[in-house]
């Protein structure tokens, strides 16, 4: 009899569980991640500055025989000042993944000024001690990047990237002096005339950076961005020939290495749907 009761339980719970589970509640699954749409072009403006390292190192200050390079060299000029850029570029997003490419323009006049022409301040000719009154300068002008870009969604409406590619920056040094005896650079002519050469070029380097960008209103995007440029070593030669001056004696030939360092503040905005989903 005992075991004929157990044995009734079991079947009774047997039939009666499927049923009392299928009373309970069901736990709905968690809802879907979404990310905001970053997805598209862009175009922007950006504000900020640009600081340059470059060394000027001169390695011959005359082909005339007697002139020396002296301890003036190397010299550094640092230019620094306003940059104004205009930027677009294309966003793939992954999820909270952003893979991208971007190019940018920008206009800046930085200029750096030294009394003497390195190599040729203290004494670079016997009988023409002294800077005299020559001088010498080292402009950045404007300067363009061509970069991919990865970043990471740290919420939905803000980017955390980096960002590298090739660089070009424009570059002048230049060159003042007198033709007269008593200058350090500038080999005597008839009438002493001032004299001022400037070399210009077009470098190609590398640059590498990072920012964080922020979705404000709508399709508007604010973002602060720092990179660092480097572009290797110009070689220059200032060539001062004046009228009447002894034919290949005032060449100042030298090398100059660049690098320079941006930090900018950009506004932009994003073409296509708003960016404006949740997590």
């Amino acid at each position: 009899m005992h075991k004929l009761l157990l044995g009734s339980i079991a079947v009774a719970s047997l039939i009666a569980g499927p049923a009392v589970a299928a009373d309970l509640p069901l736990k709905a699954p968690p809802p879907p991640v979404v990310y905001d749409s970053w997805t598209g072009f862009y175009v922007g403006a950006a504000l900020g500055g640009k600081w340059a390292n470059t060394t000027w190192t001169t390695t011959s200050t005359s082909d005339f025989p007697g002139t020396i390079v002296d301890a003036s060299s190397p010299r550094n000029f640092n230019p620094s000042g306003t940059r104004i850029a205009g930027y677009a570029g294309y966003n793939w997003q992954n999820q909270a993944w952003l893979f991208g490419v971007e190019f940018d323009v920008a206009y800046a006049n930085n200029t750096a000024s030294s009394v003497g022409i390195p190599g040729c301040t203290i004494l670079c000719f016997p009988g023409a001690p002294g800077p005299g009154v020559d001088a010498s300068s080292v402009k950045m002008g404007w300067d363009a990047s061509a970069r991919a870009r990865i970043g990471y969604l740290v919420t939905p409406s803000l980017l955390v990237y980096g960002t590298g590619g090739i660089a070009w920056q424009e570059i002048q040094t230049s060159g003042f002096c007198q033709h007269s005896g008593a200058d350090p650079a500038c080999t005597d002519a008839a009438g002493a005339p001032f004299d001022t050469v400037t070399n210009s070029k077009t470098l190609t380097g590398w640059t590498i950076g990072g920012g964080v960008e922020a979705k404000m209103y709508g399709n508007w995007l604010l973002r602060g961005e720092y990179r660092y440029s480097n572009f290797g070593t110009f070689n220059s030669v200032l060539s001062f020939g004046a009228p009447g001056a002894p034919l290949g004696t005032d060449f100042v030939r030298s090398n100059l290495s660049v690098n320079t360092h941006i930090a900018t503040i950009g506004l932009a905005y994003k073409f296509g749907g708003p960016v404006a989903a949740g997590f």
